[in-house]
């Protein structure tokens, strides 16, 4: 069928495109994540930027991406604790305090994503994204106690992520377009988390 649709293609277009993010990731484990002493998972800006390939018959459109983006989650734990003692050195209490970071994924994204027209100008778009993770960092302001339990921090990650978009998008001039897309992985990265993102983004055709 792709080779069927190449060989009957009346237009190609190749352009650049570039937008911002919000990332996260969601409990894939089946359990609360407080429980499991990891943290509360929240929305994350980041980018993308990069290069794509569009094949368009008629009223439908095929586009193949290669994007650098910057994504991850920020993650906030919030039930520590650290001993007070009194001056004999006898502990008498706790106190609570709040540990949050951020989780920094550097990425290539390969989206193939398919395009449909519905009215002149707007598109509805649906495809496939595979996720080849570069580096993971982790960046915070805040400091874990000495004698704390640490193990919590996601300080090492999977190196690969596959899922699909969901988007839509509209044409504004023939040169420019703009589209919005919600991604959702499938794969149980760590065996326990899975990625959501969304994404606005232009796009501009050179060609």
């Amino acid at each position: 069928m792709l080779i069927n649709f190449i060989a009957s293609g009346q237009e190609h277009h190749i352009g650049i495109k570039a937008g911002g993010n919000l990332a996260k990731f969601t409990d894939a484990s089946g359990n609360d994540y407080r429980y499991r002493n990891r943290g509360d998972f929240q929305f994350k800006p980041g980018f993308s930027a990069g290069a794509f390939y569009n094949l368009g018959s008629g009223n439908y459109q095929l586009q193949a991406e290669a994007l650098f983006s910057l994504q991850g989650t920020q993650v906030s734990k919030d039930d520590l604790s650290y001993p007070i003692f009194n001056n004999n050195g006898d502990q008498v209490s706790s106190s609570n305090y709040d540990y949050k970071y951020e989780v920094h994924e550097w990425s290539i994204l390969v989206p193939l994503m398919s395009r449909i027209f519905v009215t002149k100008g707007l598109f509805l778009e649906a495809g496939p994204q595979a996720t080849f993770i570069l580096e993971r960092n982790l960046t915070s302001d805040y400091q874990v106690l000495e004698g704390e339990n640490d193990r919590f921090i996601m300080r090492d990650g999977d190196s690969f992520d596959f899922g699909i978009n969901l988007g839509i998008g509209h044409q504004i001039t023939p040169s420019l377009l703009v589209d919005f897309r919600a991604y959702a992985g499938l794969l149980k990265r760590e065996n326990e988390i899975k990625s959501i993102i969304l994404n606005l983004s232009l796009e501009y055709r050179i060609w």
